[in-house]
């Protein structure tokens, strides 16, 4: 990885954030709740160090997806952020869409493949497709 701090942030530039450290792992999440948060066959998540993790302007919403699942996205223009667990505070999902050079990190894996639309069962199928979360 260069030198040059990750950054990114929504459509409408109100929130931005920088990130100090390279990914733990990027994939294309294929569960319902991110079909439906993104409004999209699937998501594609980088998975950072939380503590690398800093926001530089504005400040997200936050929907509860789940008992232990919280969405962050812009209220204003509606981009999908981020995404934080209360079973692990120590790491971040971020949209790989929302970074301003998306194309840095290359996408490792398909997550969660058992709620694959049918239209997307083609896209990068060559990657490691697992049923849950792949060990980090």
């Amino acid at each position: 990885m260069s030198a040059a701090p990750i950054t990114g942030g929504c459509l409408c530039g109100r929130i931005h954030y920088t990130i100090d450290r390279p990914p733990r792992i990027v994939c294309h999440c294929h569960c319902r709740m991110c079909q439906l948060a993104g409004g999209a066959l699937f998501l594609t998540w980088a998975t950072f160090d939380a503590s690398a993790f800093q926001l530089t302007a504005g400040r997200p919403a936050i929907n509860e997806s789940s008992a232990t699942g919280r969405r962050h996205f812009c209220a204003d223009c509606g981009t999908p952020l981020m995404m934080t667990s209360t079973d692990d505070p120590l790491k971040v999902d971020v949209t790989l869409a929302s970074l301003d050079e998306p194309d840095r990190f290359r996408v490792g894996h398909n997550i969660w493949v058992g709620s694959r639309r049918d239209a997307s069962k083609g896209f990068d199928a060559e990657l490691p497709s697992h049923l849950g979360e792949p060990d980090e």
